[in-house]
């Protein structure tokens, strides 16, 4: 059987490391999120200013920090927990918070699929699930010379691709912890007119790529 996102949740919900034992209480849980939230800020701030393969790194951030908070939460529930070492807990491992924090879940409400057509936020939930989106973490913020090509972050990573990672980020920040305190709420509240405004700009340069693939096909 194949492993889904919440069997990863639940895996890094019954083990602690010195590092990461957790969130103890309300106030913890809350400026946790608050940090989430400073990360979608900046993340925004690098988008608009046409920064998109830093805006990509720190929207995998969010994706990562969003699973700290929802197996680390868990960890203080109070059942039993297995001490390990850092290199042995989940949430200190890329791929796997990757695996935990992508989850289908988030698929169910509309917003993503109007923003970004069903079967691409499909694809990108599930190429994060499997690993080969993963890359992107590394990719989107350190050059690269291989054998057969220089990498250069800036040159892989369009507005395209970087609207996609923050507008994921967004919706399930919003869908992961709106409602679950006060405070959480209210914070959650002020991501929407973000999201609002990364989706026009997806939206305008999907019109523009689209107005000039017209052109060309009729210039051919």
């Amino acid at each position: 059987m194949n492993k889904q996102s919440f069997h990863y949740t639940a895996d890094a919900a019954r083990v602690i490391s010195d590092d990461y034992i957790g969130l103890m209480d309300r106030d913890e849980y809350n400026s946790a999120i608050m940090h989430v939230k400073e990360l979608i800020n900046a993340a925004n701030v690098l988008f608009m200013a046409k920064s998109y393969a830093p805006s990509v790194f720190l929207s995998i951030t969010i994706f990562e920090e969003i699973a700290k908070i929802k197996s680390g939460h868990m960890r203080s529930w109070g059942q039993e927990i297995k001490q390990v070492r850092r290199s042995k807990d989940p949430l200190f491992q890329h791929v796997k918070k990757h695996k935990i924090a992508l989850d289908n879940m988030y698929l169910i409400g509309d917003r993503l699929e109007n923003s970004m057509g069903k079967d691409r936020a499909e694809e990108f939930f599930r190429k994060y699930q499997t690993g080969e989106y993963s890359n992107f973490r590394e990719e989107s913020l350190y050059f690269a010379r291989c054998k057969n090509k220089l990498h250069i972050p800036s040159q892989q990573f369009d507005i395209k691709l970087s609207a996609e990672h923050l507008l994921v980020a967004i919706e399930m920040f919003s869908d992961e912890f709106w409602g679950v305190t006060a405070e959480a709420s209210t914070i959650c509240d002020t991501t929407d007119a973000i999201y609002i405004e990364v989706e026009k700009q997806l939206t305008s340069a999907l019109s523009q790529r689209g107005s000039n693939l017209d052109f060309r096909h009729q210039n051919f």
